[in-house]
């Protein structure tokens, strides 16, 4: 899970963190106030890509704009397959595998 929040964080969160924490500065506010902006958007950051990995189980292909549960077919390992395997270990061996069996997915995608 640690693994998944760091590159959540490199691939969602720090443009916004960064962003926040720079227009703080840009505005003229103190350090303490440009790293609290910077926290705040980085657990903005985080909590967006949670959401939108809990709508690609979630979601219709309409809704989304892509076809749901493009990320598995895509063997992307997101939160809620990590949750999944905290709770139901067997998925784990399922997830190694690749997905790249259909009825992997419908599995790991109950």
């Amino acid at each position: 899970m640690e693994y998944y929040l760091q590159k959540t964080y490199y691939k969602t969160a720090s443009l916004i963190s960064n962003s926040c924490k720079a227009s703080a500065l840009l505005a003229g506010q103190t350090a303490e106030v440009s790293m609290l902006a910077f926290e705040y958007a980085k657990n903005l950051g985080l909590a967006f890509q949670l959401i939108d990995d809990v709508l690609d189980f979630t979601g219709t292909s309409a809704s989304l704009g892509k076809g749901s549960l493009s990320d598995i077919r895509n063997g992307i390992i997101t939160a809620p397959i990590l949750f999944a395997i905290e709770e139901f270990p067997q998925l784990d061996a399922v997830v190694k595998r690749g997905l790249d069996n259909p009825a992997d997915i419908d599995l790991v995608s109950f």
